[in-house]
């Protein structure tokens, strides 16, 4: 079997953003580069076509890799000296109520959208509001959940106007928490926090964000051309307020999905980033000069799930078997090239409750629940078994019909299908049948509820074990897979809104093993990503640390290129 690896449909491109504008290699700091180049451009790939770029439709890493450097957010979050630190965007300074609950944010009149038009807090009203308006749509209204009035609104009780959020002034946006958040501000960097303007909205209706000439942009970059299924092209924006600290004119994406064809562009200089996808390309790239390799891990996971409304997977005891039948390492080994790292629950390492980690914390569930299985003396194929004939399915795995959905069409794909049958008619005894489809076909798919098990990457947005324990609860279910349980709703929710930290950590970590112990997904690893990019790229805070922490979305603003 091929051992060879491409980046994961959902976080390829997710990391090639975050790491290209780290720009060092992990655990030792890149020398200063010499004279700026004259022309400043990137060349750069992604495996798909972004979706959309509507903040309230957003759904893809596609569609954010654009956004984060088109679209400008209250706040960034950038790293200075190997920490965090939250830098002004739209807003020029913001304050905390003594209660917590309410957060007013100052937008800077220097403000503007690429059209010239001043960014106001009106504008910031409508996104959420349109956001939490059930008849959007959204699939990341999770995110306003805290805000007052969200549950009324999201279920059509309430109006959106009626959303804790107002202009106070032209320039002064208020939000009402319903309960306070410690970590709030910091998830006003995701994209659904990001300003719309309501006439373009309503001058393009369905087609907004769907074209280059559909939206505004009020971040460092413009969508200047977007070729479908091609390229895209971005364009400094000329109207962005700190636009004198934006080196590049022009970042230019080929869409290209085909491992040999992004290997051969990189090779030929057609392009200035790749993320090797095996041990070869690896070695192959780290020991060249030319190069500079950044390692980022511990944000985003790979994982399998199952559609618990589905006739078969809604049995928990298949659902279990096919969890505990999975090895791993060996997974690691063989069917990810050793390129990622083994992860035992759901939560990414990555992760943290004030300063301690949830994974330290909670542990390995799924090691847990693995020596149980061992302890009992059976097998997770016994397990299936069981499960069969509480379905009336019979005893005879062989005869089970059951289809496994990959988001992709190339090499690695087909490889990676190939191990998962033979791994599950070693483990099962099953004849496992693979789905390959392109990611917007896989999506609709699992949107209505058409598959039994799908394999994807899941990627967290700020650090809060919400962030991640949220996509599954009742209301938003991200992942599609049909799964509710009250405690962990109640639990999660809890979490979130609680000061204390060790009581904040005691639910998410309880949240967590009932997640787990449901057996509604099959965490497979953490998704490491191996960036190189020319040794002419180069970033300007290269002295902020060793290693490029994970939840830094500076997007292409402090890149630039010396010695093309």
């Amino acid at each position: 079997m091929k051992k060879r690896m491409i980046a994961l449909v959902l976080s390829s491109v997710m990391i090639l953003s975050l790491v290209a504008c780290g720009g060092e290699k992990a655990g030792e700091k890149k020398t200063s580069s010499g004279e700026k180049d004259e022309e400043q451009y990137i060349n750069t790939y992604m495996v798909s076509e972004p979706t959309t770029l509507d903040p309230s439709l957003r759904s893809d890493a596609y569609s954010s890799e654009i956004l984060i450097s088109t679209l400008e957010g209250l706040i960034r979050i950038e790293e200075r000296d190997g920490e965090y630190k939250i830098m002004p965007g739209d807003a020029e300074t913001w304050e905390n109520s003594d209660d917590g609950k309410v957060w007013t944010f100052h937008i800077g009149k220097d403000r503007k959208w690429s059209d010239g038009e001043a960014v106001t807090a009106d504008q910031y009203v409508y996104s959420l509001q349109r956001s939490a308006d059930p008849e959007t749509g959204c699939p990341n209204s999770y995110f306003v959940t805290p805000i007052l009035n969200y549950d009324a609104v999201s279920t059509g009780e309430m109006e959106p106007e009626q959303l804790g959020v107002k202009a106070v002034d032209e320039y002064t946006l208020e939000i009402t928490l319903t309960n306070p958040m410690p970590s709030f501000l910091e998830s006003t960097d995701a994209s659904i926090f990001y300003p719309q303007r309501k006439d373009i909205v309503e001058k393009y209706g369905d087609q907004y964000g769907t074209d280059a000439d559909k939206m505004v942009y009020n971040g460092p970059f413009t969508v200047d051309e977007w070729t479908h299924n091609s390229s895209i092209k971005l364009a400094k924006n000329d109207e962005y307020w700190d636009k004198e600290n934006v080196d590049l004119g022009a970042v230019n994406y080929q869409i290209i999905s085909d491992t040999s064809a992004i290997t051969n562009a990189y090779d030929s200089g057609q392009i200035d980033f790749i993320s090797a996808s095996s041990q070869e390309d690896l070695q192959k790239y780290e020991g060249d000069d030319n190069n500079t390799y950044t390692k980022t891990s511990g944000g985003q996971i790979t994982f399998q799930f199952y559609n618990t409304k589905d006739e078969i997977f809604s049995n928990k005891k298949i659902r279990e078997a096919f969890t505990l039948a999975v090895d791993h390492d060996d997974m690691n080994d063989m069917g990810f090239s050793g390129m990622r790292e083994p992860l035992y629950g759901w939560i990414a390492p990555a992760l943290t409750v004030g300063e301690k980690s949830l994974r330290e914390e909670a542990g390995d569930p799924l090691k847990d629940l693995k020596k149980d299985l061992d302890k009992s003396g059976k097998t997770a194929k016994d397990i299936l078994i069981e499960g069969m004939k509480e379905l009336g399915l019979g005893d005879d795995p062989y005869k089970l019909d059951v289809t496994y959905s990959l988001a992709g069409t190339s090499d690695w794909f087909h490889t990676f299908g190939e191990y998962l049958q033979q791994m599950y008619k070693e483990t099962l005894g099953i004849n496992l049948k693979i789905d390959f489809s392109e990611w917007g076909i896989f999506q609709d798919n699992l949107t209505n509820g058409k598959y039994q098990i799908g394999f994807m990457s899941w990627g967290a947005y700020y650090n809060d074990p919400y962030d991640m324990l949220s996509v599954n609860m009742t209301d938003f279910n991200q992942i599609y897979t049909g799964w509710s349980n009250e405690e962990y709703d109640q639990l999660s929710k809890a979490g979130s809104t609680e000061m204390d930290e060790t009581k904040r950590m005691d639910d998410y970590v309880k949240a967590e093993r009932i997640f787990i112990e449901d057996y509604v997904t099959c965490p497979l690893a953490t998704s490491v990503t191996h960036q190189f990019s020319k040794s002419y790229v180069h970033s300007k805070y290269v002295d902020y640390g060793e290693d490029w922490l994970y939840f830094a979305h500076p997007g292409w603003k402090n890149v630039y290129t010396s010695g093309r």
